[in-house]
């Protein structure tokens, strides 16, 4: 009886990996989209319908601000000062063009105005943070931290995200509005 030993040529090597790869990064795709829709299923729309009503907070420097500016689009980073995410992600927040779109960073769910300012100091956070309350948190729909919104010069939320976002994410979100 003779047994044939078969060897792959490095073509047919080349392609079975390929196909393994392929079928991998593909699976690893679908799981990363499901995920990210599960976590945003219960966030405000982006479909265009969800405008935001503009409204006054209040900044770490006691100032009565406007929470969204009229002149670009706006991303909207809510965090709570507890959140181990939102300690590995605001940093992320420096890599956005402020020209291009006004960053809101808005505290909820501190249990008082210190702990808010001892992490935006660890965290060396340069631009404005606006406390936010409970209300606030209600009309978002924030379930968990962070979330983003994305929302354009005319107050229309055109992408949400929950989550860690890298730099890349951000920078992508600014571009493309999405």
């Amino acid at each position: 009886m003779k047994v044939e030993n078969k060897k792959l040529t490095f073509k047919q090597a080349l392609a079975k990996n390929y196909r393994t790869y392929l079928r991998d990064i593909t699976l690893f795709v679908l799981i990363v989209v499901g995920i990210t829709y599960w976590q945003t299923k219960d966030m405000l729309e982006t479909d265009g319908t969800v405008i935001v009503e503009q409204q006054n907070l209040v900044s770490l420097d006691g100032l009565v601000m406007p929470m969204l500016a009229d002149d670009k689009p706006n991303l909207v980073y809510f965090f709570a000062p507890w959140c181990k995410i939102c300690s590995l992600s605001i940093d992320n927040l420096d890599y956005l063009n402020e020209d291009k779109v006004n960053v809101v960073v808005i505290a909820l769910d501190y249990s008082s105005t210190e702990e808010v300012e001892a992490f935006v100091a660890e965290h060396d956070v340069t631009m404005q943070v606006l406390y936010g309350h409970a209300d606030l948190k209600r009309q978002f729909q924030i379930k968990g931290y962070p979330s983003y919104y994305l929302i354009d010069e005319s107050f229309t939320i055109v992408s949400r995200s929950y989550g860690y976002s890298t730099a890349v994410g951000l920078k992508l979100r600014e571009t493309f509005g999405s």
